[in-house]
This record gives structure tokens, C-alpha cells and sequence, in this order.
């Protein structure tokens, strides 16, 4: 009858169908087991997710799904000459490190996807701290473009940093979207590039930064800054900043400064706690180890202490040579009687969990130890600080 027939090519459409989806699946599990192998998917957890190495087209719709990992970035322009750190001449006094062609490397840090990707958020801010990535290959191809040219590890010939890895691997952790409210302190303002980037990379900090451009002009001998004002370039920040008594315009080497600077703007009943401290101010050996020594007790448990450009410069060279050697042995010290040991530095080595260094860069991480608020005595550099060898440790 009509009604069989038609109930038979129903029956036969229904089998097609089926079999088509079959079709389909076995496909579709071929295609991600073979891209698998060829490293084109990568799996986190139960989902899967696409590799970088992708088509454009693919990449940018990525992008636009997850505006946190991917940003749009502008085009890095070179560095003006008055950008670049002090050097003494063309020929680095570096260590004798074995040369290696970077042109090609890229970032190896694995971004999650809960987290902001440093190295992005810095490219578009076209801060130095991941600059090296875009200069070193100018740099290797032609060697005009490098500005110290002399030296062997070729990671140092050119313009800016590589601090992305550091960033993402230590602090990737308070880019996420779901961590607890902290306050943040940047050391060295200047143009804002590098403050724009944590205010992208933290969007739960409270953010404070210190900067001594920002003093009334006049000479040092009034406590005024007799040079440029680098901080009110920046139009988005500078003004709204002063205003919000999160821009502090003074000199960071000044311990009574600081500390009213503490007690006084960030202290507050109301404030979140202190967990990142970042010293990019003036990178001298003395300013640079004030910092740890003021900065390091105060931090909450777990909280961590970046210091930026620990080059090897004139200004910089006792912080490497002489400072980090004493916090080293305080990291590993026992205090066994039978031994002549004693901490280099008391008020830094109970409260120590880790030391993480890359190339002109290192992290201090805090244990579980509670927060200290020291004597401004206390919180001052010793007079050793800069000396390895009056450290007991160091005189055997």
C-alpha cells in the first residue's frame, strides 16, 4: 500500500542517515588522533584546544574567543637611544657563555588558559622587559643594531629583556581572573610601559608605584628632581594615578620615605594584602638590595620580590657579586653549632623559602612565615650588604 512504501523510504532515509553519522564520527576521531600525533592538537584535561601553529584564520578566531591568552599587538619600534641602559662601551665585560642563534626561538613558557600571557601583554605595551625577543634578531643580522655588540652570550648584545619566562612562570598564577585581591608595588615608574603591563597581567591588584621623576623640579640637595619628569608622559596613568594616591613621587632609597609611604597609603585597614613587590627603579647595587631589605618582611606568606636588571654594569656589579652570594648562603643555612656559620643577613633569613634567577633577573619568594614590620633600623641595608666577605660564611 502507499502507506508501507512510504513507511519503507522512511525506514531507508533513517539507515542513510545513521550510517552518514557513523561516517562522520570515525572521521572525525581519525582527524584528531592523527593531528595528535603530528603535535597539531594539544590536550589540557578532558578538552581539547587548538595549537599555535594553526592557519591565520583559525588563530584569529581563537583569538576572539579568548581575549586573555591572545592580544592584538602593534609593531615593536627600535629603541631610541636614550631608552637604552647604561653600558660601558661596545664591548661587554660578560661571562664567556657559548654563543647560540636566537633568531628563531620563541617563547617556551605554556601559557594555561586561565592565565594572561606576560610576553603578549608586554609586546603591546612595548616594554623592555620582553623586548629581546624583537631585537635580538636584528641584533644577530646586523651587528650595528646591537648595543653592546662585544659581548660573548649574544643574549646581551641586544636591546631590552627576556623577563616574560620569570613573569609567567612565578607570577602567572595572580593574572587569573579568580585570585583573591592583593596589592601590587612597582619600584621606577618612568614612562608607565612597564605599569601598564601589570595592570594588564594583575587585573585583582591593587596597584602602587614609586617614582623620583615625579618630584617638583629643583636640585637634589632640596629633596626636589632636577631632570626630566619621565612619569607625566604618560597621559592614561600619570594624573589619575596622583589622584588615586597610587603614584608615590619620592626617592625609594629613602627608608623614612618608604616607610610613611607604608604606613601611611598602603597599610590600610581596608588594603588587600602585599604579595608582589617589583624593583625597576634605578638599578643600582645599594637602591637595589634597600628594596630586600625593606620590601622582603613585609610581603604576606608566599608572597614574592622581583628584581629587574641585574646586569653586569658598574652601577648594578655588588648587587650580583656581592649580594647575591650572602642571600644564597642565607637560603641554604643550617646553623649547626660544629660549623663557623651564622646568617648573613637575620632579618631576611627566617623568612626565605626560594631564590629564582634568570638571566638579569631574580625572584624572592617569602615562606609561610608571617609578615614582620621592622624598625626603620631594621629595615635598613647594613653595612655589609655590599661586602661578602664580612659575612662569616665567607670567611673560611
Amino acid at each position: 500500500t502507499a502507506m508501507n512504501k512510504s513507511m519503507k523510504r522512511f525506514m531507508m532515509t533513517v539507515r542513510a542517515s545513521l550510517a552518514l553519522v557513523g561516517i562522520l564520527v570515525a572521521f572525525s576521531f581519525g582527524y584528531r588522533q592523527g593531528a595528535q600525533d603530528q603535535g597539531l592538537l594539544t590536550q589540557q584535561g578532558s578538552s581539547f584546544r587548538q595549537s599555535p601553529f594553526l592557519s591565520r584564520s583559525v588563530a584569529e578566531e581563537e583569538e576572539e574567543e579568548d581575549p586573555i591568552r591572545s592580544r592584538k599587538l602593534t609593531e615593536e619600534e627600535p629603541p631610541k637611544k636614550e631608552q637604552n641602559p647604561p653600558v660601558d662601551g661596545d664591548n661587554c665585560k660578560c661571562d664567556d657563555s657559548p654563543t647560540t642563534n636566537n633568531s628563531e626561538k620563541k617563547p617556551l613558557v605554556v601559557v594555561s588558559s586561565e592565565e594572561r600571557s606576560f610576553f603578549e601583554i608586554g609586546k603591546g605595551h612595548d616594554t623592555d622587559k620582553v623586548a629581546a625577543h624583537h631585537h635580538l634578531p636584528i641584533c644577530l643580522k646586523d651587528s650595528e643594531q646591537c648595543i653592546r655588540k662585544g659581548c660573548a652570550n649574544e643574549r646581551c648584545r641586544a636591546w631590552g629583556h627576556f623577563y616574560d619566562s620569570m613573569y609567567q612562570s612565578r607570577l602567572g598564577k595572580y593574572s587569573r581572573n579568580d585570585t583573591e585581591p592583593f596589592q601590587f608595588l612597582e619600584i621606577g615608574f618612568y614612562n608607565g610601559n612597564g605599569f601598564e603591563t601589570y595592570m594588564d597581567f594583575f587585573p585583582r591588584a591593587e596597584a602602587h608605584s614609586m617614582e623620583i621623576s615625579c618630584l617638583p623640579h629643583g636640585s637634589r640637595e632640596e629633596g626636589k628632581w632636577p631632570f626630566e619628569n619621565f612619569a607625566a608622559v604618560n597621559k592614561k596613568w600619570y594624573q589619575t594615578l596622583l589622584d588615586q594616591n597610587r603614584l608615590h613621587c619620592g626617592d625609594a632609597n629613602d627608608v623614612k620615605w618608604i616607610h610613611q609611604i607604608w604606613t601611611e597609603k598602603m597599610k590600610r585597614p581596608d588594603a588587600p594584602p602585599l604579595r608582589v613587590v617589583v624593583d625597576d627603579g634605578a638599578h643600582v647595587a645599594e637602591h637595589m638590595a634597600q628594596s630586600v631589605f625593606f620590601w622582603f618582611p613585609r610581603l604576606q606568606p608566599g608572597g614574592l620580590l622581583v628584581i629587574e636588571d641585574i646586569q653586569p654594569i658598574h652601577e648594578a656589579n655588588k648587587f650580583r657579586k656581592h649580594f647575591l652570594p650572602q642571600i644564597m648562603a642565607d637560603l641554604h643555612y643550617c646553623g649547626d653549632p660544629k660549623l663557623p656559620d651564622q646568617p648573613c643577613f637575620p632579618t631576611i633569613q627566617p623568612l626565605l623559602q626560594s631564590i629564582h634567577c634568570e638571566m638579569h633577573i631574580c625572584i624572592f619568594e617569602r615562606n609561610d612565615e608571617p609578615a614582620r614590620e621592622l624598625s626603620l633600623e631594621e629595615s635598613t641595608m647594613p653595612p655589609g650588604a655590599m661586602n661578602l666577605t664580612t659575612c662569616r660564611s665567607f670567611q673560611n
